[in-house]
């Protein structure tokens, strides 16, 4: 990957970052983390998804979907982390040279607003939407 496209992502996830704590999100707050992760051969994507679950990242399932008449296949690379620019930063370092090793696509990362006012928490009561002894 190129430097200015990584500091592209580098510009685009503080721009994020900033604007979700701008809006209210709850900066102390445990984020589930996106990484999305596209590729035209399933077997590919596969071994993308098995190589960064060795890295120790959670994996989802693979969704298939149609653009302009060709077939892909996704699936998130997901944590669980206190939101920072550093923490994401590191994660792409990690994960884009894993997604370009197998020609995949890199499509950006998202997250949720995190309510700072919720009486409760939409993951459960431990407050953790992955379980840490997986």
């Amino acid at each position: 990957m190129e430097q200015q496209q990584l500091d592209e992502f580098k510009a685009e996830t503080r721009e994020i970052i900033t604007d979700l704590f701008n809006d209210g999100s709850d900066p102390d707050a445990l984020y589930i983390i996106e990484h999305h992760i596209i590729h035209s051969d399933f077997d590919k994507l596969e071994k993308i998804a098995v190589e960064a679950f060795k890295l120790e990242f959670e994996v989802s399932d693979a969704e298939e979907f149609e653009e302009e008449g060709q077939t892909f296949f996704g699936f998130d690379i997901l944590s669980e982390a206190k939101l920072t620019p550093e923490l994401i930063d590191k994660q792409q370092e990690i994960i884009i040279p894993l997604v370009e090793k197998f020609g995949g696509i890199y499509d950006g990362w998202g997250t949720y607003f995190e309510d700072p006012n919720a009486d409760e928490d939409e993951y459960g009561e431990d407050g953790q939407f992955l379980d840490d002894d997986e």
